[in-house]
């Protein structure tokens, strides 16, 4: 994706939310977009096949969740960060 299509897609909050629910490769390893966090520049990714253990309030291991991976999406300035290079959108190009 170029710089001026991520330009794009960060001035507009519809279709940056529109980007929850697609499903990715990162690192090789395959995740969906499950949460974004706009005030934090944040996509949260969320595994589909790796889990780690929950700890309860009291810091006991609790649950299973999937593992997930918080990624800053564009830096301080507005500009896109690294992130892009290494996602690829496995259900269509954006």
């Amino acid at each position: 994706m170029s710089h001026q299509q991520l330009q794009e897609l960060f001035s507009n909050l519809d279709d940056l939310r529109a980007l929850v629910g697609r499903k990715v490769r990162y690192l090789g390893k395959e995740y969906r977009i499950c949460d974004l966090l706009v005030e934090e520049d944040m996509l949260v990714l969320s595994s589909r096949s790796d889990d780690a253990v929950q700890d309860d309030c009291y810091g006991r291991a609790h649950r299973m969740v999937p593992k997930q991976q918080r990624l800053r999406f564009r830096d301080p300035d507005g500009n896109p960060t690294a992130i892009w290079d290494e996602i690829v959108f496995l259900d269509g190009a954006l």
